[in-house]
Protein backbone atom coordinates (compact mmCIF):
# COMPACT_ATOMS: atom_id res chain seq x y z
CA UNK A 1 0.00 0.00 0.00
CA UNK A 2 1.16 3.66 -0.58
CA UNK A 3 0.29 6.56 1.43
CA UNK A 4 0.15 10.29 0.57
CA UNK A 5 0.13 13.32 2.87
CA UNK A 6 -1.52 16.36 1.68
CA UNK A 7 -1.05 19.90 3.82
CA UNK A 8 -0.10 23.67 2.72
CA UNK A 9 1.48 23.94 6.31
CA UNK A 10 5.39 22.56 5.88
CA UNK A 11 5.66 21.96 9.66
CA UNK A 12 2.49 19.70 9.86
CA UNK A 13 3.51 17.50 6.62
CA UNK A 14 6.75 16.49 8.06
CA UNK A 15 5.33 15.69 11.52
CA UNK A 16 2.92 13.69 10.22
CA UNK A 17 5.48 12.19 7.61
CA UNK A 18 7.84 11.38 10.36
CA UNK A 19 5.42 9.56 12.58
CA UNK A 20 3.99 7.43 9.63
CA UNK A 21 7.45 6.18 8.46
CA UNK A 22 8.24 5.33 11.99
CA UNK A 23 5.18 3.13 12.80
CA UNK A 24 6.08 0.26 10.57
CA UNK A 25 2.64 0.08 9.24
CA UNK A 26 3.85 -2.49 6.11
CA UNK A 27 2.99 0.11 3.59
CA UNK A 28 5.65 0.50 0.38
CA UNK A 29 5.73 4.36 0.45
CA UNK A 30 4.85 7.55 2.13
CA UNK A 31 5.12 10.03 -0.02
CA UNK A 32 4.17 14.39 0.80
CA UNK A 33 2.41 17.16 -1.23
CA UNK A 34 2.10 20.81 -0.25
CA UNK A 35 -1.28 21.42 -2.36
CA UNK A 36 -4.21 19.49 -4.18
CA UNK A 37 -2.06 20.44 -7.56
CA UNK A 38 0.74 18.54 -6.71
CA UNK A 39 -0.64 15.55 -5.16
CA UNK A 40 -2.42 14.86 -8.78
CA UNK A 41 1.20 15.00 -9.84
CA UNK A 42 2.13 12.63 -7.40
CA UNK A 43 -0.54 10.55 -8.76
CA UNK A 44 -0.04 10.65 -12.20
CA UNK A 45 3.39 8.49 -10.72
CA UNK A 46 2.11 5.98 -8.36
CA UNK A 47 -1.18 4.49 -6.99
CA UNK A 48 -2.04 5.83 -3.11
CA UNK A 49 -4.39 3.70 -1.21
CA UNK A 50 -4.63 6.29 1.98
CA UNK A 51 -4.66 9.63 1.41
CA UNK A 52 -4.35 11.75 5.00
CA UNK A 53 -5.49 15.71 3.63
CA UNK A 54 -5.91 19.08 5.61
CA UNK A 55 -9.43 20.44 4.66
CA UNK A 56 -8.48 24.00 4.52
CA UNK A 57 -5.93 24.86 1.19
CA UNK A 58 -5.48 27.82 -0.95
CA UNK A 59 -6.78 27.18 -4.31
CA UNK A 60 -8.24 23.98 -3.60
CA UNK A 61 -9.65 22.92 -0.35
CA UNK A 62 -9.45 19.09 0.75
CA UNK A 63 -13.34 18.39 0.56
CA UNK A 64 -13.11 19.07 -3.30
CA UNK A 65 -9.84 17.51 -4.46
CA UNK A 66 -11.22 13.70 -1.79
CA UNK A 67 -14.32 14.34 -3.71
CA UNK A 68 -12.15 13.95 -7.10
CA UNK A 69 -9.92 11.07 -5.77
CA UNK A 70 -12.66 9.41 -4.72
CA UNK A 71 -14.57 9.53 -8.27
CA UNK A 72 -11.53 8.26 -9.74
CA UNK A 73 -10.95 4.97 -6.98
CA UNK A 74 -13.76 4.23 -4.79
CA UNK A 75 -12.07 2.15 -3.04
CA UNK A 76 -9.12 4.48 -1.33
CA UNK A 77 -9.65 5.81 1.73
CA UNK A 78 -9.28 9.47 2.74
CA UNK A 79 -8.96 10.81 6.31
CA UNK A 80 -9.26 14.45 7.24
CA UNK A 81 -6.62 16.32 8.84
CA UNK A 82 -8.52 19.50 10.32
CA UNK A 83 -7.94 22.06 12.97
CA UNK A 84 -11.70 23.20 12.95
CA UNK A 85 -13.94 21.34 14.25
CA UNK A 86 -16.68 22.82 11.78
CA UNK A 87 -19.87 21.23 11.53
CA UNK A 88 -20.65 22.15 7.73
CA UNK A 89 -17.45 20.44 6.75
CA UNK A 90 -17.77 17.09 9.50
CA UNK A 91 -21.17 17.10 7.61
CA UNK A 92 -19.20 17.17 3.80
CA UNK A 93 -16.70 14.57 4.75
CA UNK A 94 -19.35 12.22 5.91
CA UNK A 95 -21.66 12.24 3.07
CA UNK A 96 -18.96 11.74 0.61
CA UNK A 97 -17.92 8.71 2.81
CA UNK A 98 -14.86 9.42 3.66
CA UNK A 99 -12.98 6.45 5.93
CA UNK A 100 -12.01 9.49 9.12
CA UNK A 101 -10.88 12.74 10.34
CA UNK A 102 -8.62 13.54 13.04
CA UNK A 103 -8.09 16.93 14.79
CA UNK A 104 -4.81 18.83 14.68
CA UNK A 105 -2.44 17.91 16.48
CA UNK A 106 -3.13 14.69 16.19
CA UNK A 107 -1.11 12.44 18.76
CA UNK A 108 0.76 9.78 17.62
CA UNK A 109 -1.10 6.93 19.40
CA UNK A 110 -4.40 8.37 17.44
CA UNK A 111 -2.66 8.98 13.97
CA UNK A 112 -1.83 5.31 14.18
CA UNK A 113 -5.06 3.67 15.28
CA UNK A 114 -6.96 5.65 12.44
CA UNK A 115 -4.09 4.48 9.82
CA UNK A 116 -3.94 0.94 11.39
CA UNK A 117 -7.63 1.04 10.24
CA UNK A 118 -7.34 1.97 7.16
CA UNK A 119 -5.12 -0.44 6.17
CA UNK A 120 -7.35 -3.07 7.84
CA UNK A 121 -10.35 -2.19 6.13
CA UNK A 122 -7.91 -2.24 2.99
CA UNK A 123 -6.72 -5.87 3.67
CA UNK A 124 -10.18 -7.07 4.30
CA UNK A 125 -11.83 -5.26 1.01
CA UNK A 126 -8.96 -6.63 -0.90
CA UNK A 127 -9.82 -9.87 0.20
CA UNK A 128 -13.15 -10.37 -0.06
CA UNK A 129 -12.64 -9.26 -3.78
CA UNK A 130 -10.35 -11.98 -4.71
CA UNK A 131 -12.60 -14.45 -2.69
CA UNK A 132 -15.71 -12.90 -5.32
CA UNK A 133 -12.89 -13.37 -8.83
CA UNK A 134 -12.39 -16.97 -7.16
CA UNK A 135 -15.93 -17.82 -7.19
CA UNK A 136 -16.55 -15.59 -10.60
CA UNK A 137 -13.73 -17.66 -12.35
CA UNK A 138 -14.34 -21.16 -10.82
CA UNK A 139 -18.40 -20.82 -12.31
CA UNK A 140 -16.66 -19.34 -15.63
CA UNK A 141 -13.87 -22.32 -15.66
CA UNK A 142 -15.32 -25.01 -13.43
CA UNK A 143 -15.09 -27.50 -15.91
CA UNK A 144 -11.54 -27.21 -17.26
CA UNK A 145 -10.76 -26.87 -13.46
CA UNK A 146 -12.81 -30.48 -12.45
CA UNK A 147 -11.46 -31.70 -15.56
CA UNK A 148 -7.62 -31.34 -14.65
CA UNK A 149 -8.71 -32.35 -11.12
CA UNK A 150 -10.29 -35.40 -12.68
CA UNK A 151 -7.39 -36.31 -14.67
CA UNK A 152 -4.75 -36.03 -12.00
CA UNK A 153 -6.58 -38.18 -9.77
CA UNK A 154 -7.37 -41.14 -12.73
CA UNK A 155 -3.45 -40.89 -13.25
CA UNK A 156 -2.56 -41.18 -9.72
CA UNK A 157 -1.35 -37.43 -8.94
CA UNK A 158 -3.84 -36.86 -6.06
CA UNK A 159 -6.11 -38.77 -3.86
CA UNK A 160 -8.93 -36.66 -4.13
CA UNK A 161 -11.84 -38.10 -5.96
CA UNK A 162 -14.38 -35.37 -5.59
CA UNK A 163 -13.16 -33.22 -9.16
CA UNK A 164 -13.91 -36.95 -10.95
CA UNK A 165 -17.46 -37.23 -8.93
CA UNK A 166 -18.61 -33.71 -9.58
CA UNK A 167 -17.25 -33.95 -13.07
CA UNK A 168 -19.54 -36.80 -13.60
CA UNK A 169 -22.47 -35.55 -12.06
CA UNK A 170 -21.68 -32.53 -14.53
CA UNK A 171 -21.52 -33.74 -17.79
CA UNK A 172 -23.59 -37.53 -17.07
CA UNK A 173 -26.88 -37.87 -19.06
CA UNK A 174 -27.81 -40.28 -16.23
CA UNK A 175 -28.45 -39.95 -12.46
CA UNK A 176 -25.76 -40.95 -10.10
CA UNK A 177 -25.95 -44.50 -10.04
CA UNK A 178 -27.70 -45.20 -12.80
CA UNK A 179 -24.21 -46.28 -14.58
CA UNK A 180 -21.23 -48.20 -14.96
CA UNK A 181 -18.35 -47.14 -16.43
CA UNK A 182 -15.45 -48.39 -18.52
CA UNK A 183 -12.14 -46.28 -18.46
CA UNK A 184 -9.78 -45.72 -22.01
CA UNK A 185 -6.71 -44.24 -22.44
CA UNK A 186 -5.95 -42.98 -25.65
CA UNK A 187 -2.09 -42.50 -26.84
CA UNK A 188 -0.84 -40.56 -30.07
CA UNK A 189 1.42 -42.40 -31.81
CA UNK A 190 1.52 -39.96 -34.98
CA UNK A 191 -0.08 -37.24 -35.82
CA UNK A 192 -0.40 -34.82 -39.31
CA UNK A 193 -1.96 -32.09 -37.32
CA UNK A 194 -0.21 -29.97 -34.45
CA UNK A 195 -2.92 -31.30 -31.82
CA UNK A 196 -1.02 -28.85 -28.87
CA UNK A 197 -2.22 -25.77 -30.69
CA UNK A 198 -5.87 -26.53 -31.25
CA UNK A 199 -8.17 -25.04 -28.28
CA UNK A 200 -8.49 -28.01 -26.05
CA UNK A 201 -12.70 -27.16 -25.65
CA UNK A 202 -12.10 -27.50 -29.94
CA UNK A 203 -10.00 -30.60 -29.49
CA UNK A 204 -12.20 -32.62 -27.00
CA UNK A 205 -15.63 -31.29 -29.26
CA UNK A 206 -14.08 -33.09 -32.14
CA UNK A 207 -13.20 -36.28 -29.81
CA UNK A 208 -16.74 -35.91 -28.52
CA UNK A 209 -18.15 -35.67 -31.79
CA UNK A 210 -15.79 -38.95 -33.76
CA UNK A 211 -17.27 -41.09 -30.09
CA UNK A 212 -20.87 -39.99 -30.36
CA UNK A 213 -21.00 -41.12 -33.99
CA UNK A 214 -19.66 -43.99 -33.50
CA UNK A 215 -21.06 -45.27 -29.77
CA UNK A 216 -24.63 -43.39 -30.92
CA UNK A 217 -26.54 -46.35 -31.81
CA UNK A 218 -25.22 -47.77 -28.52
CA UNK A 219 -26.44 -44.98 -26.36
CA UNK A 220 -23.43 -45.30 -25.02
CA UNK A 221 -22.00 -42.07 -23.63
CA UNK A 222 -18.23 -40.87 -23.22
CA UNK A 223 -16.28 -38.38 -20.99
CA UNK A 224 -13.44 -37.00 -22.67
CA UNK A 225 -10.41 -35.78 -20.44
CA UNK A 226 -7.74 -33.87 -21.71
CA UNK A 227 -4.28 -34.12 -20.58
CA UNK A 228 -3.16 -31.16 -18.69
CA UNK A 229 0.52 -31.04 -20.59
CA UNK A 230 0.74 -33.26 -23.90
CA UNK A 231 -1.79 -34.52 -26.69
CA UNK A 232 -3.14 -38.12 -25.14
CA UNK A 233 -6.62 -38.35 -23.65
CA UNK A 234 -8.28 -40.28 -21.18
CA UNK A 235 -12.34 -41.49 -22.09
CA UNK A 236 -14.73 -42.43 -19.34
CA UNK A 237 -17.49 -44.69 -21.37
CA UNK A 238 -20.58 -45.44 -19.75
CA UNK A 239 -24.46 -46.71 -19.97
CA UNK A 240 -27.08 -48.21 -18.25
CA UNK A 241 -26.94 -50.60 -16.03
CA UNK A 242 -29.61 -52.71 -17.58
CA UNK A 243 -28.05 -52.64 -20.91
CA UNK A 244 -25.13 -55.02 -20.01
CA UNK A 245 -22.75 -54.97 -22.56
CA UNK A 246 -19.53 -57.05 -22.51
CA UNK A 247 -16.37 -55.62 -22.89
CA UNK A 248 -15.41 -57.37 -26.32
CA UNK A 249 -18.47 -54.96 -27.73
CA UNK A 250 -16.92 -51.66 -26.87
CA UNK A 251 -13.92 -52.48 -27.68
CA UNK A 252 -14.68 -53.45 -31.08
CA UNK A 253 -16.04 -49.94 -31.76
CA UNK A 254 -13.27 -48.09 -29.93
CA UNK A 255 -11.07 -49.67 -33.23
CA UNK A 256 -13.97 -48.20 -35.56
CA UNK A 257 -12.54 -45.02 -33.40
CA UNK A 258 -9.15 -45.35 -34.12
CA UNK A 259 -9.58 -45.75 -37.46
CA UNK A 260 -11.38 -42.94 -37.41
CA UNK A 261 -9.55 -40.32 -35.89
CA UNK A 262 -6.54 -41.33 -38.41
CA UNK A 263 -9.15 -40.44 -41.25
CA UNK A 264 -10.70 -37.20 -39.89
CA UNK A 265 -6.84 -36.04 -37.86
CA UNK A 266 -4.36 -37.97 -40.01
CA UNK A 267 -3.64 -39.42 -36.18
CA UNK A 268 -2.45 -42.55 -35.35
CA UNK A 269 -3.52 -44.07 -31.92
CA UNK A 270 -3.02 -46.76 -29.68
CA UNK A 271 -6.12 -47.33 -27.26
CA UNK A 272 -6.06 -49.11 -23.64
CA UNK A 273 -9.39 -50.33 -22.48
CA UNK A 274 -9.70 -50.69 -18.99
CA UNK A 275 -12.54 -53.30 -17.32
CA UNK A 276 -16.10 -52.17 -16.85
CA UNK A 277 -16.66 -50.72 -13.00
CA UNK A 278 -18.76 -48.87 -10.63
CA UNK A 279 -17.07 -44.66 -10.34
CA UNK A 280 -15.34 -45.79 -7.31
CA UNK A 281 -13.30 -48.53 -8.84
CA UNK A 282 -12.29 -45.92 -11.68
CA UNK A 283 -8.89 -45.33 -10.37
CA UNK A 284 -7.16 -48.41 -9.71
CA UNK A 285 -9.18 -49.78 -13.68
CA UNK A 286 -7.09 -46.90 -15.07
CA UNK A 287 -3.79 -47.76 -13.15
CA UNK A 288 -3.00 -51.06 -15.26
CA UNK A 289 -3.70 -49.03 -18.37
CA UNK A 290 -0.54 -46.89 -18.00
CA UNK A 291 1.75 -49.91 -17.55
CA UNK A 292 0.27 -51.53 -20.60
CA UNK A 293 1.07 -48.17 -22.31
CA UNK A 294 4.81 -47.96 -21.46
CA UNK A 295 4.69 -51.49 -21.98
CA UNK A 296 3.90 -50.89 -26.07
CA UNK A 297 7.40 -50.13 -26.56
CA UNK A 298 6.75 -51.28 -30.38
CA UNK A 299 3.63 -48.23 -30.56
CA UNK A 300 1.35 -50.50 -32.32
CA UNK A 301 -1.62 -48.78 -33.30
CA UNK A 302 -4.31 -51.17 -31.73
CA UNK A 303 -6.98 -51.31 -29.01
CA UNK A 304 -5.05 -53.36 -26.20
CA UNK A 305 -7.66 -54.81 -23.52
CA UNK A 306 -6.18 -55.07 -20.02
CA UNK A 307 -7.05 -58.16 -19.22
CA UNK A 308 -5.55 -59.94 -22.01
CA UNK A 309 -2.40 -57.90 -22.66
CA UNK A 310 -1.87 -57.65 -19.01
CA UNK A 311 -0.22 -61.37 -18.68
CA UNK A 312 2.86 -62.13 -18.00
CA UNK A 313 5.12 -62.57 -21.08
CA UNK A 314 7.61 -64.92 -21.15
CA UNK A 315 10.88 -63.73 -20.53
CA UNK A 316 12.45 -63.89 -24.89
CA UNK A 317 15.80 -65.58 -24.30
CA UNK A 318 18.60 -63.46 -26.58
CA UNK A 319 21.52 -65.15 -24.84
CA UNK A 320 22.31 -67.47 -27.91
CA UNK A 321 21.92 -64.20 -30.35
CA UNK A 322 24.98 -62.11 -28.24
CA UNK A 323 28.09 -64.70 -29.45
CA UNK A 324 26.77 -63.87 -33.09
CA UNK A 325 26.22 -60.00 -32.16
CA UNK A 326 29.44 -59.93 -30.83
CA UNK A 327 31.27 -61.77 -33.89
CA UNK A 328 29.33 -59.27 -36.50
CA UNK A 329 30.95 -56.72 -33.82
CA UNK A 330 34.62 -57.62 -34.52
CA UNK A 331 33.82 -58.53 -38.49
CA UNK A 332 33.01 -54.94 -38.86
CA UNK A 333 29.41 -55.81 -40.10
CA UNK A 334 28.14 -52.89 -38.55
CA UNK A 335 24.76 -52.81 -41.03
CA UNK A 336 23.87 -56.25 -40.29
CA UNK A 337 24.76 -56.57 -36.73
CA UNK A 338 21.88 -53.74 -36.17
CA UNK A 339 19.73 -55.40 -39.25
CA UNK A 340 20.05 -58.95 -36.99
CA UNK A 341 19.08 -57.36 -33.72
CA UNK A 342 15.85 -55.43 -35.01
CA UNK A 343 15.32 -58.80 -36.54
CA UNK A 344 15.48 -60.62 -33.30
CA UNK A 345 12.99 -58.49 -32.11
CA UNK A 346 10.66 -58.16 -35.05
CA UNK A 347 9.85 -62.12 -34.71
CA UNK A 348 6.71 -62.69 -34.37
CA UNK A 349 6.95 -64.58 -31.00
CA UNK A 350 8.63 -61.11 -29.88
CA UNK A 351 5.74 -59.36 -30.72
CA UNK A 352 4.71 -59.03 -26.96
CA UNK A 353 8.04 -57.58 -25.57
CA UNK A 354 7.29 -55.08 -22.70
CA UNK A 355 9.12 -52.44 -21.29
CA UNK A 356 11.17 -54.69 -18.86
CA UNK A 357 11.88 -57.36 -21.53
CA UNK A 358 13.38 -54.47 -23.90
CA UNK A 359 15.42 -52.67 -21.18
CA UNK A 360 17.05 -56.08 -20.72
CA UNK A 361 17.89 -56.42 -24.33
CA UNK A 362 19.31 -52.67 -24.06
CA UNK A 363 21.47 -53.14 -21.33
CA UNK A 364 23.10 -56.68 -23.13
CA UNK A 365 23.31 -54.90 -26.77
CA UNK A 366 24.74 -51.79 -24.67
CA UNK A 367 27.24 -54.04 -22.46
CA UNK A 368 28.68 -55.26 -26.16
CA UNK A 369 29.26 -51.85 -27.36
CA UNK A 370 31.13 -50.55 -24.89
CA UNK A 371 33.25 -53.69 -24.41
CA UNK A 372 34.24 -53.19 -28.40
CA UNK A 373 34.55 -49.97 -27.60
CA UNK A 374 37.26 -50.17 -24.90
CA UNK A 375 39.08 -53.23 -26.94
CA UNK A 376 39.24 -50.66 -29.95
CA UNK A 377 40.33 -48.26 -27.75
CA UNK A 378 37.67 -45.49 -29.53
CA UNK A 379 36.44 -42.98 -27.38
CA UNK A 380 32.51 -42.84 -26.43
CA UNK A 381 32.94 -38.99 -27.42
CA UNK A 382 33.43 -39.87 -31.32
CA UNK A 383 29.97 -42.08 -31.00
CA UNK A 384 27.83 -40.13 -28.44
CA UNK A 385 27.35 -36.64 -29.45
CA UNK A 386 24.67 -33.73 -29.91
CA UNK A 387 22.30 -36.05 -32.07
CA UNK A 388 22.80 -38.86 -29.96
CA UNK A 389 23.32 -37.94 -26.40
CA UNK A 390 24.60 -40.85 -24.04
CA UNK A 391 21.55 -39.87 -21.77
CA UNK A 392 18.94 -40.27 -24.78
CA UNK A 393 20.92 -43.85 -25.82
CA UNK A 394 20.34 -44.48 -22.51
CA UNK A 395 16.55 -44.24 -22.12
CA UNK A 396 15.99 -45.58 -25.95
CA UNK A 397 14.90 -48.93 -24.50
CA UNK A 398 10.77 -47.22 -23.71
CA UNK A 399 10.24 -47.31 -27.27
CA UNK A 400 11.56 -49.70 -30.11
CA UNK A 401 12.07 -46.81 -32.62
CA UNK A 402 14.30 -45.15 -30.33
CA UNK A 403 15.92 -48.07 -29.63
CA UNK A 404 16.23 -48.77 -33.69
CA UNK A 405 17.23 -44.92 -34.09
CA UNK A 406 19.72 -45.10 -31.72
CA UNK A 407 21.52 -48.23 -32.80
CA UNK A 408 21.43 -46.55 -36.27
CA UNK A 409 23.47 -43.81 -35.30
CA UNK A 410 25.88 -45.83 -33.64
CA UNK A 411 25.98 -48.58 -36.54
CA UNK A 412 26.76 -45.86 -38.48
CA UNK A 413 29.53 -43.79 -36.68
CA UNK A 414 31.61 -47.38 -36.35
CA UNK A 415 31.22 -47.57 -39.96
CA UNK A 416 32.57 -44.25 -40.92
CA UNK A 417 35.04 -44.95 -37.90
CA UNK A 418 36.56 -48.20 -38.45
CA UNK A 419 34.46 -50.01 -41.06
CA UNK A 420 35.72 -51.06 -44.81
CA UNK A 421 35.28 -48.05 -47.49
CA UNK A 422 32.38 -50.36 -49.57
CA UNK A 423 30.56 -48.47 -52.09
CA UNK A 424 27.44 -47.35 -50.94
CA UNK A 425 24.27 -48.99 -52.50
CA UNK A 426 21.93 -45.95 -52.80
CA UNK A 427 19.29 -48.16 -54.60
CA UNK A 428 19.54 -50.74 -52.21
CA UNK A 429 19.18 -48.16 -49.56
CA UNK A 430 15.94 -46.39 -50.91
CA UNK A 431 13.90 -49.73 -51.90
CA UNK A 432 14.61 -50.72 -48.26
CA UNK A 433 13.72 -47.35 -46.76
CA UNK A 434 10.67 -47.44 -49.04
CA UNK A 435 9.95 -51.09 -47.32
CA UNK A 436 10.29 -50.01 -43.79
CA UNK A 437 7.78 -47.30 -44.69
CA UNK A 438 5.14 -48.55 -46.30
CA UNK A 439 2.86 -47.74 -43.97
CA UNK A 440 3.54 -44.24 -44.32
CA UNK A 441 2.11 -41.85 -47.42
CA UNK A 442 5.94 -41.81 -48.96
CA UNK A 443 6.86 -38.91 -51.17
CA UNK A 444 9.69 -38.68 -53.53
CA UNK A 445 10.73 -35.79 -51.79
CA UNK A 446 11.33 -37.54 -48.55
CA UNK A 447 12.87 -40.87 -50.10
CA UNK A 448 15.66 -38.41 -51.84
CA UNK A 449 16.39 -36.27 -48.85
CA UNK A 450 16.74 -39.67 -47.09
CA UNK A 451 18.89 -40.51 -49.75
CA UNK A 452 20.64 -37.10 -49.70
CA UNK A 453 19.99 -36.89 -53.23
CA UNK A 454 18.21 -34.21 -56.01
CA UNK A 455 14.50 -35.71 -56.28
CA UNK A 456 14.75 -35.88 -60.47
CA UNK A 457 18.63 -37.71 -60.24
CA UNK A 458 17.32 -40.26 -57.72
CA UNK A 459 14.18 -40.55 -59.73
CA UNK A 460 16.39 -41.67 -62.74
CA UNK A 461 18.89 -43.50 -61.20
CA UNK A 462 16.37 -45.37 -59.32
CA UNK A 463 14.05 -46.06 -62.90
CA UNK A 464 17.61 -46.98 -64.55
CA UNK A 465 18.47 -49.71 -62.17
CA UNK A 466 15.11 -51.32 -61.49
CA UNK A 467 12.92 -50.63 -64.60
CA UNK A 468 10.43 -48.55 -62.02
CA UNK A 469 9.77 -45.08 -61.09
CA UNK A 470 9.73 -44.55 -57.05
CA UNK A 471 6.46 -43.60 -57.53
CA UNK A 472 5.77 -46.91 -59.30
CA UNK A 473 7.70 -49.08 -56.93
CA UNK A 474 6.23 -47.27 -53.75
CA UNK A 475 2.79 -48.72 -55.02
CA UNK A 476 3.48 -52.22 -55.98
CA UNK A 477 5.70 -53.08 -52.37
CA UNK A 478 2.41 -51.65 -50.81
CA UNK A 479 0.38 -53.45 -53.09
CA UNK A 480 2.89 -56.96 -52.71
CA UNK A 481 2.15 -56.36 -48.96
CA UNK A 482 -1.57 -55.78 -49.08
CA UNK A 483 -1.71 -58.90 -51.08
CA UNK A 484 0.20 -60.83 -48.18
CA UNK A 485 -1.99 -59.41 -45.61
CA UNK A 486 -5.12 -60.18 -47.39
CA UNK A 487 -3.60 -64.06 -47.71
CA UNK A 488 -2.50 -64.33 -44.47
CA UNK A 489 -5.00 -62.55 -42.27
CA UNK A 490 -8.23 -61.88 -41.36
CA UNK A 491 -7.77 -58.20 -40.80
CA UNK A 492 -10.80 -55.96 -42.23
CA UNK A 493 -9.64 -54.27 -45.69
CA UNK A 494 -10.18 -50.86 -44.51
CA UNK A 495 -7.31 -51.90 -41.96
CA UNK A 496 -4.97 -53.15 -44.52
CA UNK A 497 -5.60 -50.09 -46.26
CA UNK A 498 -4.41 -47.87 -43.46
CA UNK A 499 -1.21 -50.70 -42.68
CA UNK A 500 -0.08 -49.89 -46.42
CA UNK A 501 -0.23 -45.79 -45.81
CA UNK A 502 -3.68 -44.85 -47.48
CA UNK A 503 -5.99 -42.49 -45.73
CA UNK A 504 -8.33 -42.85 -48.29
CA UNK A 505 -10.07 -46.75 -48.65
CA UNK A 506 -11.26 -45.61 -51.39
CA UNK A 507 -7.73 -44.69 -53.37
CA UNK A 508 -6.84 -48.11 -52.19
CA UNK A 509 -9.15 -50.10 -53.83
CA UNK A 510 -8.63 -48.38 -56.94
CA UNK A 511 -5.04 -48.67 -57.05
CA UNK A 512 -5.43 -52.86 -56.14
CA UNK A 513 -7.53 -53.06 -58.68
CA UNK A 514 -5.15 -51.64 -61.45
CA UNK A 515 -2.35 -53.46 -60.05
CA UNK A 516 -4.56 -56.43 -59.37
CA UNK A 517 -6.80 -56.56 -61.98
CA UNK A 518 -9.77 -57.10 -59.04
CA UNK A 519 -10.48 -55.77 -55.73
CA UNK A 520 -8.84 -56.40 -52.49
CA UNK A 521 -12.19 -58.56 -51.23
CA UNK A 522 -12.06 -60.67 -54.75
CA UNK A 523 -8.65 -61.37 -53.97
CA UNK A 524 -8.93 -62.86 -51.07
CA UNK A 525 -11.71 -64.94 -51.92
CA UNK A 526 -10.09 -66.61 -54.58
CA UNK A 527 -6.63 -66.77 -52.36
CA UNK A 528 -8.89 -68.40 -49.78
CA UNK A 529 -10.17 -70.85 -52.83
CA UNK A 530 -6.98 -71.12 -54.07
CA UNK A 531 -5.91 -72.63 -50.37
CA UNK A 532 -8.67 -75.09 -49.88
CA UNK A 533 -7.46 -79.28 -50.29
CA UNK A 534 -9.11 -80.67 -53.08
Amino acid sequence: MNILIIDDERTILKTVYSQLTKMQLGVERVDIADSAAQARGCMERHRYDIFLCDIVMPEEDGITFARWVLEKDPDVKVIFLTAYADVNYMKEAISMQSFDYVFQPVSVEELRSVVERAVSQIKIERKNRELMNRGTFFQTHEENILEVGAQQYLGGRNTDDSYLRRLISFRSVYQAGESVYLPVVVQILKTQKKLEEIERPLLRLIYQNVLDEVFQALKVYSIVLLEEDGTDFTVLMYWRRDAAYERETIADRLDTFRILLFRVLQTTTAIYCGEICEPGMLQSSVEPLFQIQKDNVRRESRVFCAEKDEKNVEIHSYKLQLGAWNKLLEQKQFLYFKESILAYIGKEHHRHMNASDMMNLHQSVTQLLLLYLVNHQIGSDLIFDEELPYLTYMNAWQGLDLFEKALTHITDRLQELVGDDAPRDVIQETAKYIRQHLDSDLSVSEIAEYAGMNPEYLTKLFKKNTGYTLKEYIVNEKMESAKMLLKTTSLPVTLISSHVGYGNYSNFTRSFKQLVGCTPMEYRKNAASDAEPE
